[in-house]
């Protein structure tokens, strides 16, 4: 097909529907607003709670005008694949952006504050702030309330919660890369809801009985069920006793299971997370990960020298389980890791966890393909050439749409790592910590070397606040709300 063809059947996004879509979710944020608003009441917080308060009603009163406008009626609406992929990039960049002032009343910078923003509302753990037991407590809670909600998802909430159009709700799911079988929208945005607060539920339980303040074990668990990582201290779970460690470890492998294999298993059993590729490929990788670690300490006394290897492989588990999840919880300084530690932590963020999880990284779902695409390949040497091979994970044939995705997901993964990248070393910083910088942000991960600070460059702020964006809604969403003939180009009737 030529260029001129594909421009004449392209159609541009419609300005009033996106609005009303993005309506919908705004006013899902300003009520999601409301807690954090409530706790920091609560809490003594005065300042922390009006500003919340305004911002929740102001987000609401938006919402409500957008959804008046004229010609658009959500119930007949289709909504076409650049529409939904702007309406999920506008979603987060509005949930950032929103929480900007709120964070401000304890006195941190704009810049800052919208770094500790986007880095809540994608679940990544980057943060700028040091000596967080002295932060006001009302600020970790909305910072953790961030991560917990940005986990599940703004438009999976929206769906479970208040959208009725199931046509359009199945669109806005499908653009975070999930795939629905045969249930609505609505239907599996609930079981995702469901599995989550349930899963959230437990978890809460699990680390207050280990011996966690009741305060911080809430944190603790809001940050690990989302594989957030934000921790009520700057050691993040080095202060925690071994038994809440465990717990947090534990949870943050469970989150980057698809989560709707949950829902399956009162009817098929337990059996039915082992019998999924990649939920197998999650724990092998976790694994490979922890060995790794655990050899490069013993090889080259990895860690301190006087640690006994009981200590070392509890370290090596919690940091391997962290990575691989894109959690950013550790146990000890990274600092103290050799280069060959914290390159195989850049390959676990990279890959990530499950699809359909809280889990970044590029997903294991990918790595599978592309692995199968390999196997294919060399198998295709072995036999006749008209042989009629298929490439398949988890028993399903590989249609060219997937494979195609993986590849430009990959690609454009790539392109932003290493012009991020770039920029840290033309400001002089050290190759090694950079690179392990820029993929925690990308994975959103939020495992750090220490660069992500208040000194940081703005300039080198600005891009992890991207790379950050860029990471959660998978580049693709964030292209297509700054590509041109996304606005301007023929549009469809309303």
């Amino acid at each position: 097909m030529t260029e001129h063809a594909v421009q004449t059947l392209m159609h541009a996004a419609r300005a009033r529907v996106v609005a009303a879509m993005l309506a919908q979710l705004m006013m899902m944020l300003g009520l999601l607003t409301l807690l954090p608003a409530g706790v920091a009441l609560g809490l003594g917080s005065v300042p922390l709670c009006q500003r919340l308060g305004l911002v929740a009603l102001a987000l609401c009163a938006l919402g409500l005008l957008l959804l008046r406008l004229p010609g658009v009626d959500l119930q007949r609406i289709d909504l076409q694949w650049n529409e939904a992929l702007a309406v999920t990039a506008l979603a987060f960049l509005l949930a950032a952006a929103s929480m900007v002032w709120p964070m401000m009343a304890a006195g941190i910078r704009p810049l800052d504050a919208l770094l500790e923003t986007a880095s809540a509302v994608t679940t990544t753990g980057l943060t700028v702030l040091r000596g967080v037991e002295e932060i006001d407590p009302a600020l970790l809670f909305l910072r953790a309330w961030m991560q917990w909600y940005g986990g599940l998802g703004i438009a999976v909430l929206t769906v479970a919660l208040i959208m009725r159009h199931h046509a359009s709700a199945r669109r806005l799911i499908e653009t975070s890369g999930e795939r629905l079988s045969n249930a609505s929208a609505r239907q599996h945005a609930r079981t995702v809801f469901i599995v989550y607060v349930l899963l959230s539920g437990l978890a809460l339980a699990a680390v207050w009985a280990a011996g966690t303040d009741p305060f911080d074990a809430l944190l603790y668990t809001l940050a690990s069920v989302a594989t957030g990582g934000f921790a009520p201290a700057d050691a993040s779970l080095a202060p925690l006793p071994v038994a809440a460690v465990a717990v947090l470890t534990t949870v943050c492998l469970l989150s980057a299971v698809t989560l709707p294999l949950y829902a399956r298993i009162p009817s098929q059993g337990l059996s039915v997370l082992w019998r999924d590729e990649e939920v197998r490929a999650l724990l092998a990788a976790t694994l490979l990960t922890t060995l790794l670690l655990m050899l490069l300490w013993i090889w080259q006394q990895d860690l301190e020298p006087e640690m006994d290897w009981q200590s070392a492989l509890g370290h090596s588990v919690a940091l391997g389980v962290s990575a691989q999840t894109t959690t950013g919880f550790s146990t000890l300084e990274l600092t103290a890791l050799s280069p060959a530690a914290q390159l195989v932590l850049v390959l676990s963020m990279t890959i990530g966890g499950c699809t359909g999880s809280a889990a970044g990284g590029l997903k294991l779902v990918r790595l599978l393909v592309l692995l199968r695409l390999v196997q294919l390949a060399l198998r295709r040497t072995a036999i006749g050439e008209r042989a009629v091979l298929h490439a398949r994970v988890d028993g399903h044939i590989l249609q060219p749409d997937m494979i195609t995705g993986a590849l430009q997901l990959l690609s454009l993964w790539l392109a932003v790592l290493l012009l991020s990248w770039l920029l840290f070393l033309v400001y002089g910083y050290a190759p090694l910590p950079s690179l392990f910088e820029v993929v925690s942000a990308i994975a959103n991960a939020g495992l750090s070397t220490g660069l992500t600070g208040t000194d940081l460059e703005p300039t080198l702020k600005a891009v992890l606040i991207g790379d950050m964006l860029f990471g959660r809604v998978e580049i693709l969403a964030m292209l297509v709300l700054f590509y041109p003939p996304t606005w301007i180009a023929r549009r469809r009737k309303l």
